[in-house]
């Protein structure tokens, strides 16, 4: 596949397509912005069909380099990030959902070395929550229309655009910060978690509080060295509160 010249590693994640038009024309995408591999999750039809190719015209090259997997779990461990993408914002109190916008992509930092998967879901009921719990922060599109929900094809042309005007801006940064794992960033959400456990809290405000910790983490697209600094940190604060609990 085209790699993007930035040297950024990004790819589109489709969980479960059905439509073969749809699979096509987001390869023929992939192929616009520079995404280095189509990925497929479970895929409902052929992507090899007639129509499929039909669709990517000149990008059949992803269509026959397209990985597939049974599951967006088992690929969790190979991105240093997630996006995720739901027609469904959440309201305040659904931090789950809580979203940002496409043109917020474009004010992240993104460190070299960083592999991305950005994910779209099921043409009929996008993403499941679980899946959604996997990905690092979530992107909706706002559509002033009736009819909320856009064709996914579409969805991904206006998600890629404003991702490439991200990764574009990056031939002018110099910045030699490596991303942090997906290994390395749940070590820092098992301190933290464990931390907020021995804190006198409500313990239905505790799953909250840490979801939204790990969201603003991935959301800033922390490099290794700031990830191994405040894992310094709480492992420090850990001992600290475990040590003084067992004085008690």
């Amino acid at each position: 596949m085209s790699k993007n010249k930035e040297n950024i590693d990004y790819n589109v994640v489709l969980i479960e397509p059905k439509i073969e038009g749809n699979i096509g024309a987001i390869a023929r995408l992939c192929n616009n912005f520079y995404a280095n591999e189509l990925i497929l999750v479970s895929p409902q039809v052929d992507h090899l069909s007639t129509e499929t190719k039909n669709r990517a015209k000149h990008s059949i090259d992803y269509l026959e380099n397209a990985k597939t997997y049974n599951s967006l779990k088992e690929i969790r461990d190979e991105y240093s990030v997630l996006i995720g993408t739901s027609a469904k914002a959440g309201k305040t109190y659904n931090v789950l959902r809580q979203p940002v916008y496409p043109w917020n992509l474009h004010e992240i930092t993104i460190p070299a070395e960083c592999k991305i998967g950005i994910v779209f879901g099921r043409e009929d009921r996008g993403l499941s929550n679980e899946e959604i719990g996997l990905c690092d922060f979530l992107v909706t599109i706002p559509t002033p229309g009736h009819h909320k929900v856009m064709n996914i094809s579409h969805a991904v042309s206006i998600i890629l655009y404003e991702f490439w005007k991200r990764v574009t801006d990056l031939e002018s940064d110099d910045s030699e910060a490596i991303s942090s794992s997906f290994k390395e960033k749940e070590i820092l959400f098992k301190l933290f978690n464990e931390i907020t456990d021995f804190l006198s809290y409500e313990d239905y405000r505790k799953p909250i509080v840490q979801h939204t910790f790990r969201t603003v983490i991935n959301r800033s697209f922390t490099s290794k060295e700031e990830i191994q600094s405040m894992i310094g940190m709480f492992k420090t604060m850990s001992q600290k509160i475990l040590s003084k609990n067992s004085g008690d």
